[in-house]
């Protein structure tokens, strides 16, 4: 038994690492966040650790990029490997939960619309750490249905050294595991937490001398962030209701539309054969697919067994008003750290969203057992339509966009090398690029983030300028910083100085 039900775990695992692989046969690269987390990845074992400059610290992708950081060029893609790892997790662990709650269409139904949407596989390519965290929450919810509440904390933890959001919903948890613990279990749950401030808050007083400058970096919000809007919760709100896809939005729909429907034809039924009726959705254990019955089972006496030993759980639905109202706290979260001035971006309402979509792909699942089966397929067949329609609408651009950036970032050595090299470029007396550009700048000449400027707001001898979109021109534009003379163009860069030393052999 034990052997059975690890081997589906084993292959789901081998096809996301071998996926993620291949992944990488297309230009790929990470983005600025993930570029800080690589190079302070290389400071920490170099042991000269500086955050003063660049994004919030995440205690878990810089453990992972310092252990990358030996194996030198490579140590980028190490990290770029792991975040689509997680993300592809995230897809099989909606899946598993899906299944859980309402059998092998709702894990499809949970899975498709995440896989699908545009802000997840933007993320999820470009090495942001939103995929992991989607896997660790969603394993902490299952591990907590089988009833393996050490587990869960374990996922939990994890999701507590991706984003501090994750905390209050932690901690909460952890009081309520350790009401129920005995003294050894209380003791687990104390030195789980305690990690917590210890991986956020001494690397930050390493790196910069101040353990709360990530909270004071993420308080202090770039351009056209929804923190410096005239309201920022209700842009929050209004950003997030256009995250979730089409597809989500079209089951949420049908669910309720089918419960309804349902419930009235139910209660018709009963009044004619003067009986009880059957409650919408819960159709008999033999109308229910082979392979896809869900976990629980009948116990002694009628009643619906917990999903895991000490589970207060007992019926779907109310996992699934769970999911749905996790989803609504943590997006109610996000808008009042919002309106104190946090930025709100798009990467802090993922997790709000696939809670809600997972959520809806089992209320859809569940609606449909109380459908015959022509009708069952007819609504499926909808729901696979406006799947495949935004897939077809949105990812081509995608893909083209995480393309080009790949292209972009991978030919930036050529052109260091055509200006001369780093060390004559870092022997000219300073230097700056596009904000969005100076960790990937800094990675190659091998600097500290802080030593490498805005170019917008520093004058320096040396300018990267960047072609950021295909077909856009050079940024920071000669309108905002003055040309100097080229070093060295190609199609995504040009390097321009105002005075360098001549290279070896060559000319000034």
């Amino acid at each position: 038994m034990g052997g059975r039900s690890r081997t589906p775990v084993a292959a789901a695992a081998g096809a996301v690492v071998l996926l993620a692989l291949l992944s990488l046969i297309l230009p790929s690269t990470a983005t600025y966040d993930p570029w800080a987390w690589i190079i302070w990845g290389r400071e920490v074992v170099h042991g000269d650790l500086n955050t003063i400059d660049g994004p919030s610290w995440k205690p878990l992708p810089v453990v992972v990029t310092a252990l990358a950081a030996p194996l030198g060029s490579i140590a980028p893609t190490i990290w770029v490997l792991v975040a689509r790892i997680g993300a592809l997790a995230a897809v099989v662990v909606a899946f598993a939960l899906g299944r859980r709650i309402a059998g092998t269409l709702g894990g499809l139904l949970s899975a498709a619309p995440l896989l699908l949407a545009p802000w997840f596989f933007w993320h999820g390519w470009l090495a942001n750490s939103e995929g992991l965290l989607v896997a660790f929450v969603l394993a902490a919810v299952i591990a907590e249905l089988d009833g393996r509440r050490g587990l869960a904390m374990t996922w939990g933890v994890a999701a507590g050294l991706l984003r501090p959001e994750a905390w209050p919903f932690l901690l909460l948890y952890a009081a309520w595991v350790a009401w129920h613990a005995g003294w050894r279990g209380r003791f687990g749950v104390l030195a789980g937490l305690a990690i917590l401030p210890l991986a956020w808050l001494v690397p930050e007083k390493w790196g910069s001398g101040d353990y709360f400058r990530a909270s004071t970096r993420a308080q202090n919000p770039d351009p056209g962030a929804p923190a410096l809007t005239e309201h920022p919760w209700l842009t929050v709100v209004r950003n997030f209701a256009r995250m979730i896809p089409t597809t989500t939005w079209v089951m949420f729909g049908a669910a309720v539309l089918l419960l309804i429907a349902l419930t009235v034809l139910a209660r018709r039924r009963a009044a004619a054969a003067g009986g009880t009726s059957t409650p919408a959705g819960a159709a008999p254990p033999d109308a229910v697919p082979p392979g896809s019955a869900p976990a629980w089972r009948d116990a002694p006496g009628g009643t619906t067994r917990a999903f895991g030993p000490g589970s207060a759980v007992n019926a779907p639905w109310l996992v699934v008003g769970a999911l749905a109202l996790l989803g609504v706290a943590w997006l109610v979260l996000v808008a009042i750290m919002t309106e104190r001035g946090y930025s709100g971006n798009e990467r802090y309402l993922i997790q709000p969203a696939a809670f809600l979509i997972v959520a809806a792909g089992c209320a859809l699942a569940l609606a449909l057992r109380g459908l015959e089966e022509t009708p069952r397929r007819v609504v499926l067949g909808a729901v696979a339509v406006v799947v495949v329609a935004t897939a077809v609408q949105q990812l081509p651009m995608q893909v083209r966009r995480v393309v080009y950036e790949g292209n972009l970032v991978h030919e930036l050595p050529k052109a260091i090398d055509a200006a001369g090299g780093r060390e004559r470029l870092r022997a000219c007396g300073g230097i700056s690029t596009l904000n969005l550009m100076v960790p990937q700048v800094a990675w190659q000449l091998r600097m500290h983030a802080v030593d490498v400027r805005d170019a917008k707001y520093r004058r320096t001898p040396v300018v990267f300028r960047v072609r950021l979109l295909e077909g856009d021109i050079l940024r920071p534009s000669v309108g905002r910083v003055p040309a100097l003379p080229v070093l060295a163009r190609t199609d995504h860069w040009q390097i321009e100085a105002r005075s360098c030393p001549p290279t070896p052999g060559g000319e000034r």
